[in-house]
């Protein structure tokens, strides 16, 4: 019995341990890490959530039509540790977001660096999180 019950708890270390293995993914599959793209829009919502936070922005054409991109980056706590906070940007905010786009056209990518309309480039990526 003692056996049977070493076992199972041993099996379900292993399939916690899987789901965390999972959950962490490369940059490198997403977004295109060779590319940087300048976005210059307004902020409709910001996510500061956890494990990545996010910002929804809408970005003028040339065409004159918007484009919603969904722009994440990391958490918030590094968010805070670089000056950013829940109440720093609000809705109706206009951007300057430099940010590695997706590798498949679609409109989302990851920030690399944020201006929030005071000439500030608040860095948020860092060559070393490509893994």
């Amino acid at each position: 019995m003692t056996t049977r019950i070493t076992r199972l708890i041993v099996l379900c270390g292993f399939l916690m341990a899987g789901v965390g293995l999972q959950a962490h993914h490369s940059l490198a599959g997403v977004y295109d890490l060779a590319h940087e793209i300048l976005l210059v829009g307004t902020l409709e919502k910001l996510n500061f959530t956890n494990p990545h936070s996010s910002i929804e922005l809408n970005v003028m054409n040339k065409d004159g039509s918007t484009t919603k991109w969904t722009l994440v980056t990391a958490s918030n706590t590094v968010l805070t540790r670089q000056g950013v906070t829940k109440s720093s940007i609000k809705p109706g905010d206009v951007l300057k977001v430099t940010t590695l786009p997706a590798k498949n056209g679609n409109p989302i990518g990851f920030i690399k660096s944020l201006d929030l309309g005071d000439g500030k480039d608040i860095k948020l990526f860092f060559e070393n999180q490509q893994n």
